[in-house]
């Protein structure tokens, strides 16, 4: 057994963008999502395959940062009315699509990884999105379907030059534009990487600010409460209260449609 969680919404954004005839964009994004899908439970041997949506809502998330994902753009007006539809026909199509509200996907799949890596289970993420690089581990590896690459934890941690544990904190200073995250004003990659190479985590570089260099710890002293903040926010989270039996997610895509367990 070995389980595909999909991003549905980073997916199925990415290939609607792609696609090049409007006046059929939503059957062909469908039937390309679906070929991805199968395309990577094929490749990389998994046999079960959830896909989870997301709705565009206030979340946690929002009530700690009110600007989170602030700026980005609005899905694309056809796309939003059609996506029920193209929902269905994945489940047409013999795959499991659920959604828990208020969570965003990004947490769910977090507490799905979670919990199928504590049975055993190996994991595979289908998404773009770097902030599951924080999950990676012996059993769960990170599929990007647009890049060709599959990533290990060895891969992540060669990507970063840092250890998997140490990813929330160096977004903690560095800051996610992609969402809109503040970070800490002055200290850039490289600079946060070098004070984790040296003080390990972030907690230890706030335990040391007279011993940093005076730019950092100047930056630090005066922006702390944005780093632990971003930090708390880029964070996955792994207790959503998901009520799904993972045997129960095996994909048969020749077989007959099922009905998509309740959460």
């Amino acid at each position: 057994m070995q389980l595909l969680l999909v991003d549905a919404m980073n997916l199925i954004r990415r290939v609607y963008a792609a696609v090049a005839d409007r006046a059929a964009s939503l059957e062909a994004t469908a039937s390309r999502s679906l070929a991805i899908i199968g395309t990577a439970a094929e490749q990389l041997g998994c046999t079960h395959v959830v896909v989870v949506f997301e709705r565009q809502q206030q979340t946690w998330r929002h009530e700690i940062w009110p600007d989170y994902k602030k700026g980005r753009p609005p899905m694309p007006e056809e796309l939003a009315k059609g996506l029920a539809g193209l929902r269905h026909q994945l489940e047409l199509a013999g795959l499991c699509c659920i959604e828990i509200t208020p969570w965003e996907a990004d947490d769910v799949i977090a507490s799905l990884a979670d919990k199928a890596v504590f049975n055993s289970v190996p994991v595979v993420i289908l998404s773009t999105d770097k902030g599951f690089c924080q999950l990676v581990n012996p059993r769960l590896r990170l599929c990007n379907h647009f890049d060709r690459v599959v990533l290990d934890q060895a891969a992540v941690e060669a990507r970063y030059g840092l250890q998997i544990h140490q990813l929330v904190d160096f977004w903690g200073m560095t800051g996610d534009t992609t969402n809109h995250l503040p970070g800490v004003a002055g200290i850039g990659p490289k600079a946060a990487s070098a004070l984790l190479d040296q003080y390990g985590t972030l907690d230890r570089c706030l335990l040391s600010l007279d011993q940093l260099p005076e730019r950092q710890g100047k930056a630090l002293r005066e922006q702390w409460q944005q780093a632990l903040l971003t930090r708390e926010l880029v964070k996955l989270r792994t207790d959503v209260p998901l009520g799904i039996n993972l045997h129960e997610l095996r994909w048969q895509p020749q077989g007959a449609r099922r009905n998509s367990p309740v959460v």
